[in-house]
C-alpha cells in the first residue's frame, strides 16, 4: 500500500464524502475513488458503505482508521526529522491575518524568517476570524490568526496573548461617557459587528451582564471603518485597548475617541491550523517563531 492511499482513506473518513475529500486533496473524484478501491482490494475488506448522502465507515474501516493515522503521523515525523537533519526549512506558507499586520508583528516575523529560514516563502492573506476554519479546511490557508476562544476539535491553537477590550466612543461624548456607568452606555447608539465576530459575542455578554438593550445604528465588519465611524460621532463600539494605545499620539485630543474601561473584558489572540497538520515542520517553525516574538514584545 502507498502513503497517498492512506492519506486519501483518512481524508474520506473525516469528510464522509468523496467530493469534499477530493476538493481538499486537490484531486479528482475518480482518483480519490480509485485510491479507496485499490486500498480495499489490497486489504481485503470494505472500508466504507457507499450511500446517497456520502461515505460511511464500516466497522472494519473504523478499526483500521486509527492504524492509518498512526502510519501517516510516523511518516510526517520522519520527514520532520529529515528536515531538522538538513538544518533547513523550506516551502510556501499561507498565513491568514485578521487585523493590521503591525498589530500581529508581521514585519518582525518576516525579518526573523528571512534571517533564519530564508527558503520559506510566506503569503499574507486577509481572513476574518469567523472565516478561518472554512479556509483552513479548503486548503486556502495553512494557518491563521484568530480572536476569541477556539472551540473546534479540528483546529490546533496556540494562544499568543490576551488583550483588554474597552468601549470606544466619539471624543465629543467624553464627559457623558466618563460619567456613565455601564448601564448609562446602553442609552447611547452602538456600532455592532456581525454575529460570528468575537467582538460581537463579547459585546453581547457585556449587554447581558449590565441589562442593556442596545440601539444598533450600524453593522460593520472592518476595524478601520468602525474607528472612522466612531470618530465621526456615529456611536460606541468594542475595540482593543492595545490598538488604541498603539495609535495614540500627542494629538490624542484630536483623534476623536473616548475610552471607557470601567469593566474588565479580555479577548484571546491565537494562531491556528488544522489538527491534522500541526506536526508539519513549517507549521511548527511558524508557531515557535510567533510565540517567541509575542513573548519578547509583551
Amino acid at each position: 500500500m502507498e502513503l497517498y492511499q492512506l492519506k486519501t482513506f483518512v481524508m474520506v473518513a473525516g469528510e464522509e464524502h468523496l467530493t469534499r475529500a477530493a476538493r481538499r486533496l486537490h484531486a479528482s473524484q475518480p482518483t480519490v475513488s480509485g485510491h479507496i478501491k485499490a486500498l480495499e482490494d489490497e486489504l481485503g475488506v470494505n472500508l466504507f458503505l457507499r450511500t446517497p448522502k456520502g461515505m460511511i465507515l464500516t466497522q472494519d474501516g473504523r478499526a483500521l482508521q486509527a492504524h492509518a493515522e498512526q502510519v501517516l503521523e510516523a511518516a510526517t515525523g520522519m520527514a520532520r526529522a529529515a528536515e531538522l537533519m538538513r538544518g533547513s526549512v523550506r516551502g510556501d506558507l499561507r498565513i491568514g491575518i485578521n487585523t493590521e499586520p503591525e498589530s500581529l508583528y508581521i514585519p518582525e516575523l518576516f525579518d526573523e524568517m528571512a534571517r533564519n529560514h530564508s527558503q520559506v516563502t510566506m503569503h499574507i492573506l486577509q481572513a476574518m476570524s469567523a472565516e478561518v476554519p472554512e479556509r483552513l479546511e479548503k486548503g486556502v490557508l495553512d494557518c491563521a490568526f484568530v480572536y476569541g476562544p477556539v472551540v473546534s476539535d479540528r483546529l490546533f491553537a496556540v494562544e499568543l496573548a490576551r488583550f483588554r477590550v474597552v468601549v470606544a466612543g466619539p471624543g465629543r461624548w467624553r464627559e457623558k461617557m466618563l460619567k456613565s456607568g455601564a448601564a448609562g452606555l446602553g442609552e447611547l447608539p452602538w456600532i455592532m459587528t456581525p454575529d460570528d465576530c468575537p467582538f460581537h459575542q463579547l459585546a453581547e455578554n457585556f449587554f447581558k451582564t449590565n441589562n442593556i438593550q442596545p440601539q444598533q445604528v450600524a453593522l460593520v465588519d472592518k476595524e478601520t471603518v468602525i474607528r472612522t465611524m466612531i470618530q465621526a460621532g456615529a456611536g460606541l463600539s468594542m475595540m482593543l485597548e492595545r490598538d488604541l494605545l498603539q495609535r495614540a499620539s500627542a494629538e490624542d485630543e484630536a483623534s476623536g475617541l473616548t475610552v471607557w474601561a470601567e469593566q474588565e473584558m479580555y479577548l484571546p489572540l491565537s494562531i491556528v491550523c488544522l489538527q491534522s497538520r500541526k506536526a508539519e515542520v513549517l507549521q511548527q517553525t511558524l508557531f515557535a517563531t510567533m510565540t517567541r516574538i509575542f513573548h519578547e514584545r509583551s
